[in-house]
Parts: C-alpha cells; structure tokens; sequence
C-alpha cells in the first residue's frame, strides 16, 4: 500500500482507507475538506503535518511502523493523541458495539440464551478495558506529563526527582492486561459458535464492529508499547540513574521483589475458589462421551475444571495428573480451539454444555 503524503488530498486519504476516519476525528478534523491537500488541512487546524501523517500512514499500513521517527516527536503530542482515541472508545466505538448486541436480543433470535452470554462476555470486558484506560488516564499519562516538565527543569532537585521515582514506567508495563486477548476470544467465539440464522446481517454488523475495534486497539498498543514507553523510559534513565543510564539494570532486584510479592498475594488470592465461580456442575455430560474441535477426553476434563474456576494445581489434584501434564493440556487446548483467555474457555464450555448456566453467579 503506498503511503500516504502531505500533497495528498484531504478527501483522497479517505478514499484510500475509509477507516482512517475515526483518525482524522481524533486530530479535531472535521469532514468537509474540499479540494484541501493534508498539509492545508493540518496548518488550519494546527497540526503537525509529520505526525499526522506517520500515525495515519501506521493506521493504514501493518508493515509500516516507523519507531525511530515517532520517537522525534514530543510525548505530550503523543500522550494527547492516545487521550483521544480513548475518548473514541469509551464514547463511540464500544457504546457501538453493546448497541448492536442490545438490537440483536430486541429481536428475540433463536440463540438468545447464547447471544446473552456473548453479552455478558463483552460488558465483563468493556469494564476491564475501561478500567485499563481509567488507569492511564489518572496515574500514568500524568506521570509522563511530569517527568516531561522534570525533564525540561533546569537543574531539577534531588527532592523532586526522589517524589517522581516511585512510580515508572515499568510499572506502567506490570500494569497491561489481557484486553486484547479478551477481544479476540470474544470475535472467534462469535464467529465460530453462534449462529446467525435470519438476522445474519445483524450478526455480521457486530463482527466486523469487533474487527474495527480490535485493529485499533492494536494499533494503539503498538503506540504506547513501541514510542511512548521508550521515550519516558530515557527520560527516566538520565532523570534518575544518569550514572548507569539505565532504569532497567538498576530496577531489576525491584522488579524481582515485585513479581515475588505478587506472586505470594496471587496464590494467597486464589488458594480458594472465590465467591460465585463455577463448581463441578452436576448432571452435565462426561466430557470424555464428547468430540470437540479434536479435544481429547482428557482435554476435555481439563476445559470443564478450567471453567469451573479450578486452578492448575487444583486441576492436577483432581484429575491425578501432574502439574506439568495439566500446563501440557491447556496449551493444547488453546491451540486447538484459538480461545486464550478463561473467560473465553468459560463461554465456550458453556456454549457446548461442558458446564450449566445454572452455575453462574
């Protein structure tokens, strides 16, 4: 695909790629570009020519990515661009998709019961990533923003810098969830598992709102993943280890403590299956009587513990296998199936009866 230029008509980038339309948006462009070119448009509207272009040619184009380019740009130019496509999402595009699943049941398909728990998979994970977002909202983009301003200080103080360094940006990558593993499990299952009978457009509508969203998303991840993250990094390295220049070699006994810590709460956390997650339904078929999608019967025993809220070693307890067996067979259970998440395996084994509703909290 051939990039996208400043002597390029406005009206043309649309043209080319009519989902570069949420992007233009979020630079405050509204439609109605006439014959302007981009590089009219963006000085109109203040713009930088440059990064408009570099963030609408990566929109557009997978194998285009230009990091060492991005990386010349200011993070608060980048810290405002992602502000907005958050904005995007919590106000547009996501109010989008639960609009169309509610249109979907207001219509009473014949996979109703199905279709609410494709609903209740995507408000369970509309408030995960909305969580996530709220998060870089109030801690995160606030930190680059002062480690920006404390970069930029003449001859800042040690008690300055002492306040900023207990937050990093390491931190910021601990914090990343799954979402965009959640997505994808939840667009395979609604491809694969639930039929769209008379209403297919509709269903259609909904997929493919899920395709836009995760795109984006992905595109955003590789925004702050790739630029932003490298950019504060640096900034943090000669900020507050200028000897070493190193964040990362003199965060790592930090770091070690952290994971350790979180590991002992994680395993304290999930000792006991909590409040309201699945137990061993009574009356469901025996998986081993089940053929699906080439799952063993074991992989199928496996599925219906995972599902039912079991941890590994639980799972090991209860079937008498190993730990490492019971690591084995989820893997292949996700290879077999392409669903990464437990609350995506939860649906699925519910879409299959290999659990009961009647479970569910």
């Amino acid at each position: 695909m051939k990039l996208l230029t400043s002597n390029m008509k406005m009206a043309d980038v649309v043209h080319s790629n009519y989902l570069l339309m949420p992007v233009i948006t979020r630079f405050g462009i509204p439609m109605g570009f006439g014959e302007k070119t981009v590089a009219t448009v963006c000085r109109k509207h203040r713009i930088d020519v440059d990064f408009f272009l570099t963030i609408a040619n990566a929109f557009s184009n997978e194998n285009y990515f230009p990091e060492k380019k991005l990386q010349t740009f200011n993070v608060l130019m980048i810290v405002d661009y992602l502000q907005k496509t958050h904005a995007y999402y919590i106000e547009m595009q996501v109010p989008l998709i639960e609009k169309l699943l509610n249109n979907l049941l207001r219509r009473r398909p014949s996979d109703a019961k199905n279709l609410k728990l494709i609903k209740k998979f995507f408000l369970d994970y509309k408030g995960e990533l909305f969580n996530h977002l709220e998060r870089e909202e109030t801690t995160t983009f606030p930190y680059v923003n002062k480690v920006y301003r404390l970069f930029h200080t003449p001859n800042p103080s040690t008690r300055e810098k002492r306040a900023l360094s207990k937050y990093s940006m390491h931190v910021y990558e601990e914090e990343h969830t799954d979402v965009d593993e959640k997505l994808y499990d939840l667009k395979n299952i609604l491809i694969k598992y639930v039929r769209g009978d008379s209403m297919n457009e509709l269903y259609q509508e909904v997929i493919f709102e899920l395709f836009r969203l995760e795109k984006d998303i992905q595109d955003h991840t590789r925004i702050e993943n790739n630029i932003l993250l490298p950019l504060v990094e640096e900034m943090e390295d000669l900020l507050f280890y200028p000897e070493e220049h190193s964040r990362r070699t003199a965060g790592k006994n930090a770091l070690a403590e952290t994971e350790i810590k979180s590991s002992v709460r994680t395993e304290i956390h999930r000792s006991e299956p909590a409040k309201g997650v699945y137990q061993v339904p009574q009356g469901v078929p025996k998986p081993v009587k089940q053929k699906l999608e080439g799952l063993t019967s074991r992989e199928l025993e496996v599925l219906q513990l995972v599902a039912c809220g079991f941890l590994n070693k639980q799972i090991a307890d209860e079937l008498s296998i190993s730990l490492h067996t019971v690591i084995s067979h989820r893997k292949n259970i996700t290879r077999k199936l392409q669903i990464k998440t437990v609350a995506g395996l939860t649906i699925y084994a519910l879409l299959n009866g290999l659990i009961s509703s009647k479970n569910m909290s």
